[in-house]
């Protein structure tokens, strides 16, 4: 294609065919004529095609933000969408083997194609048998937010005829190394109502921990007719197999998992995910201001900016924060991991990542909360940022505040709230929120920020 220069509006004509009014203006010096496109019947597919690869991630955005509007515009337009997909995930995975593995992007996100993910969603939507292979070829990708968003597709659309290739990525060295990449594929298996999905859930049940394991249990106690295809005499064959009761003591008493048999079946081997110091994390029961302790792997957002000289019950604000503190740390089972931050104008780490409950760490970790001392201002955006970065083991947060963010990047609690929406589509954290004082309107923010994210929120005096 020859390069003009203008920009095409909405509704114009190519050849004599008018361009569907759903394609946004685009400049041609952002669109590529280098791969065919002589595969499509009309002009319009052809130009669709040829915007879906081009090189604006823009006006590729732009195009699929307005084909999510239509489910009849996905449909007439899968088998475009489904070729431009193809050539997005080549593109990617040549750039991906052109790095060097010690500089490759493929866990930070900032060469991945958001717009790619997007399409990768809405193919996922369409009953067309294209869709399929398509979402099977993502799940395998070696971009491993690529392989979640595919994750993503088969759970929120049900694809039933994807849970082998879903259950295969347990093999990934990702599942070991990230807990986001855990959840996402426990997420998208537990969504799935087949029975199959309900054996792996079980098998994952007996191999994960913390929150994760939690989650598991969750879903194992809401098995139904729609798992096992209306099959009410199957479904009361598993319910008297695996009775609730034994789920729940099982967590609840904080037992081993069982060992798997040497006869059990399976066609993956499953290894549990091992802490920094090669044990497995194993759960207490403990609570921090009466929220549940779920997580294995965790990490405390203490705020330390002026205001917290304000008086609370025995001593002042910050003082009773650090005393709760102290007293969790020492109550937590001495095979989870735990981190400790505290922020004002600055932010301060405990460790620059996870470490074992340990005596000795618990010592330390008591020493570094009593030098905690009253800072400046509160840049609680700053402290979740780098929460959302601290560690690819984290599975749970928990920020202590007493107000309004006055500090940093962002202040505005609405755009915080945004901005950490977005940060943890990929990072799948907890963020629990604890509300000291007289709250105001930060009330809403720290409630909002907690539901978001699946968390839970406590105020306190």
């Amino acid at each position: 294609m020859k390069r003009l220069g203008l920009c095409v509006v909405f509704a114009i004509a190519i050849s004599g065919v008018l361009v569907p009014n759903w394609l946004p203006g685009v400049c041609l010096h952002c669109v590529t004529a280098d791969e065919p496109a002589d595969d499509f019947q009309t002009a319009a597919q052809r130009r669709l095609y040829r915007i879906l690869i081009g090189r604006s991630e823009k006006s590729r955005a732009n195009v699929v933000s307005r084909l999510a509007l239509s489910p009849e515009d996905i449909h007439s337009e899968i088998e475009v969408l489904v070729a431009a997909a193809e050539m997005l995930l080549q593109q990617r995975a040549d750039e991906l083997a052109a790095e060097k593995p010690d500089t490759r992007t493929r866990q930070s996100g900032e060469s991945t194609s958001e717009s790619l993910l997007a399409m990768i969603a809405l193919i996922a939507k369409d009953p067309s048998p294209l869709a399929l292979p398509l979402i099977q070829k993502a799940l395998h990708h070696e971009d491993d937010l690529i392989a979640m968003a595919a994750m993503d597709a088969v759970g929120s659309h049900g694809l039933d005829d994807a849970l082998d290739d879903l259950t295969a990525q347990i093999k990934r060295p990702e599942f070991d190394e990230r807990y986001a990449y855990r959840f996402a594929l426990v997420r998208a298996i537990a969504q799935l109502h087949d029975p199959r999905a309900i054996e792996w859930l079980q098998k994952l049940y007996r191999q994960l921990d913390g929150q994760l394991r939690h989650e598991i249990q969750g879903r194992l106690a809401d098995v139904d007719l729609r798992d096992f295809d209306g099959d009410a005499e199957r479904l009361r064959q598993w319910q008297d197999e695996h009775p609730i009761s034994a789920i729940l003591d099982q967590v609840l008493l904080d037992i081993e998992p069982p060992v798997k048999s040497e006869t059990e079946s399976t066609t993956i081997e499953l290894q549990p995910v091992t802490s920094s110091s090669g044990q497995r994390p194993k759960l207490a029961r403990n609570q921090y201001y009466g929220i549940d302790l779920h997580a294995a792997r965790m990490l405390f957002i203490i705020d330390r900016s002026g205001s917290m000289r304000e008086p609370a019950h025995y001593g002042t604000r910050l003082q009773r924060a650090k005393t709760e503190l102290v007293q969790t740390i020492n109550g937590l089972s001495s095979q989870t991991q735990f981190g400790i931050m505290a922020f004002d104008t600055t932010i301060g780490l405990f460790r620059d990542e996870l470490v074992d409950a340990t005596d000795e760490n618990k010592r330390a970790a008591t020493a570094f909360v009593d030098r905690i001392m009253l800072g400046q201002k509160t840049n609680t955006h700053g402290a979740l940022v780098d929460a959302s970065d601290f560690d690819d083991q984290l599975e749970a947060v928990f920020l202590l505040t007493d107000g309004r963010p006055t500090f940093g990047k962002v202040t505005r609690p609405d755009l915080i709230i945004e901005d950490m929406i977005r940060r943890n589509r990929t990072r799948h954290l907890k963020f629990h929120t604890i509300g000291i004082g007289d709250l105001g309107n930060t009330v809403v923010f720290l409630k909002t920020l907690a539901e978001e994210t699946g968390g839970e929120f406590k105020q306190v005096p």
